[in-house]
């Protein structure tokens, strides 16, 4: 059995650096689950949530302080992106890796949401905060400023780091893919089956 050891130490450092170029460029989008999505489609479901909270349990020392109060977001992420895989081969094409990925940023801004108005006020640090402060100045109050932010700018993100995990997994040579088959892999990238 080949080892998954490198795969997840790989994905985490992908949802680490990423998320430390992100937030230091402040832009208005995380991109900081890549390889939470990557390590569920590839290895699983357990295995993408290991990613995800270790990711964050790195990012919090490393990057910000906040990256602790999103663990549970991470376990979401990773959770549907392995219902939604696994039972609607959601990243299977093109039009379904969309859907799929707007359907995770109104899950990740729903989880997130609440963490936002109750540990920070409504602000977190990101590039959100712009969007979420201007619903403010209009007469938003801070939880619908925030949830609104949220669905402003959660399904592109999360859409985005969709493909790009999809890019991903899609570049690999075909005997990396075949050496973790499994049937949500197999059912999301047909490819990865035949080898």
């Amino acid at each position: 059995m080949v080892s998954r050891i490198p795969v997840l130490a790989t994905a985490i450092a992908l949802n680490v650096i990423v998320a430390a170029i992100v937030l230091a460029l402040k832009l208005p989008v995380y991109l900081d689950a890549i390889g939470t999505i990557v390590a569920t489609l590839m290895l699983g479901l357990v295995p993408g949530i290991v990613v995800g909270v270790v990711s964050f349990l790195i990012a919090t020392p490393l990057i910000s302080p906040v990256y602790i109060y999103f663990i549970g977001t991470q376990v979401c992420i990773a959770v549907y992106v392995y219902l939604v895989a696994k039972h609607l081969r959601g990243f299977l094409t093109w039009p379904r890796i969309v859907l799929s990925g707007i359907g995770l940023g109104i899950v990740a801004g729903i989880v997130s949401a609440p963490v936002i108005v109750l540990v920070f006020g409504g602000a977190s640090g990101s590039g959100r905060d712009l969007v979420t402060a201007v619903l403010v100045g209009i007469g938003q109050r801070i939880l619908t400023a925030v949830f609104l932010s949220g669905f402003a700018s959660e399904p592109f993100d999360k859409t985005l780091q969709c493909v790009l995990a999809v890019l991903i997994l899609r570049g690999m040579p075909l005997s990396v893919l075949a050496a973790f088959r499994n049937d949500v892999l197999a059912r999301n990238l047909p490819s990865a089956a035949k080898s």
